[in-house]
């Protein structure tokens, strides 16, 4: 019996000893469980907020990274958007880069856990003179109503452009090659000078006569180096009075067609020049003769509507016989009277006969006409000749469309990572 009661107190014991032990392995377990879900959540805790602080510094690189980038185009050349309404800023990859490089170290001065690295600037695809970039812009700027601010006074230094030409001569000219090479229609070869005959015509029409002069106008447009700008971009001629010449040769030769039309529709006028060529040359000949005069009459009617024209006066491109000035005995005087070199009189005069009506379009229509002929990109390129002479002239002796962009693009490194940006005017 004690034996059986030693055993059974034996047992209890264990029991209690085992129970013991298995309640203080579940508390140890407890606690392992609790420092682990701790750790994790103090881990999770840090990457949350090493998230957010990576998150935050992206955020800022982006913005400020566009701040700079809008400062860049900031600086754009005031005197170049009043007087020709278009945006661009002086500049190179270096000065740009050093500008960026500024802007970063002032930004993140007092930011010990940014650490900006290298800037890398792209900007030649952003150059103001390439021609769809001047396109544009001029289109933005006939939508927009723009006008011109006239140059207040002129360039002390005008043998920048005038290569030794007085400043009082009637008749400028640009003759230095080392300003001729520097023009932008000088840095396009003929096949990227040509372009399509009529694309975007009217817009860059509209400009060419907000922005520039013409032998006719009275427009205030302040000081610029050529009078006859538009007559430039027509003939291409550095030199004022041959791109004068130039036009008023190709307007000759417009009008002369459009009045022998007009001489050989119309049966009195034809006839009468018949008559006269009879008496002069009786026989089969009158025919050939007929021809001559009619031929000369049509001349000296083209010039006595390009002495209209200079006066502001109007001609139609097809008249009617109240617009028809000159008499026949004019024409015949000229070819078959006492001028022994039997050649015609072609000086130009403002002295004209005045037609019975007035009417039609004036000098400037004639000059659309003539510039809608020209190829696109040969008015684009000879539109910024002119805005490089007159800035040269009127306002920095330096100054090259070459050197002036709309846009930028770059990237810069910021704690190892890279962020891209790119800005334009638009």
């Amino acid at each position: 019996m004690t034996d059986w009661k030693s055993r059974l107190n034996h047992m209890l014991i264990c029991e209690a000893k085992y129970m013991k032990q298995r309640s203080i392995g579940k508390k140890g377990s407890y606690t392992v469980f609790l420092v682990m879900f701790l750790s994790g959540m103090i881990l999770m805790t840090g990457a949350v907020i090493n998230a957010a602080h990576i998150k935050a510094i992206d955020s800022s690189c982006k913005d400020l990274g566009r701040v700079w980038a809008f400062s860049i185009l900031g600086e754009y050349d005031r005197a170049l958007r009043d007087r020709y309404g278009l945006y661009g800023y002086y500049g190179n990859e270096d000065l740009v880069r050093e500008k960026l490089e500024t802007y970063a170290g002032c930004s993140f001065k007092k930011k010990k856990y940014i650490k900006s690295g290298d800037f890398v600037c792209h900007m030649q695809d952003y150059k103001l003179m390439d021609l769809p970039a001047i396109k544009n812009q001029i289109s933005h700027l006939i939508l927009s109503f723009w006008r011109p601010v006239p140059f207040e006074g002129g360039s002390q230094e005008t043998e920048a452009v005038e290569d030794g030409t007085a400043e009082e001569s009637p008749a400028r000219y640009i003759s230095a090659e080392w300003i001729i090479e520097a023009l932008p229609s000088h840095a396009y070869d003929g096949s990227s000078a040509g372009g399509s005959w009529l694309g975007g015509s009217v817009s860059e029409i509209s400009y060419i006569f907000k922005a520039f002069k013409d032998h006719v106008d009275d427009r205030d447009l302040g000081k610029t180096y050529f009078d006859n700008e538009i007559e430039y971009i027509i003939s291409g001629k550095l030199n004022d009075e041959k791109s004068r010449k130039a036009v008023y040769d190709k307007l000759i030769i417009e009008r002369n067609g459009m009045n022998l039309i007009y001489l050989y529709s119309c049966s009195e006028k034809r006839q009468a020049a018949l008559e006269a060529a009879e008496i002069i040359t009786p026989g089969p000949e009158a025919l050939i003769t007929q021809a001559i005069i009619l031929e000369t009459w049509a001349f000296l009617e083209a010039r006595n509507d390009l002495a209209l024209l200079y006066d502001g006066q109007c001609v139609p491109v097809l008249k009617k016989d109240e617009n028809w000035a000159l008499g026949l005995d004019a024409a015949v005087d000229s070819e078959f009277g006492e001028n022994e070199s039997g050649e015609l009189d072609t000086r130009e005069t403002k002295d004209y006969v005045r037609p019975r009506s007035i009417e039609g379009q004036n000098y400037g229509d004639y000059l659309k006409t003539l510039l809608a002929a020209v190829p696109e990109n040969k008015r684009l390129l000879r539109i910024m000749d002119l805005i490089q002479i007159n800035m040269k002239y009127a306002y920095c002796d330096y100054f090259l469309m070459d050197d002036y962009y709309y846009g930028l693009k770059y990237e810069m490194t910021v704690n190892g990572r890279k962020y891209d940006f790119e800005e334009r005017f638009s």
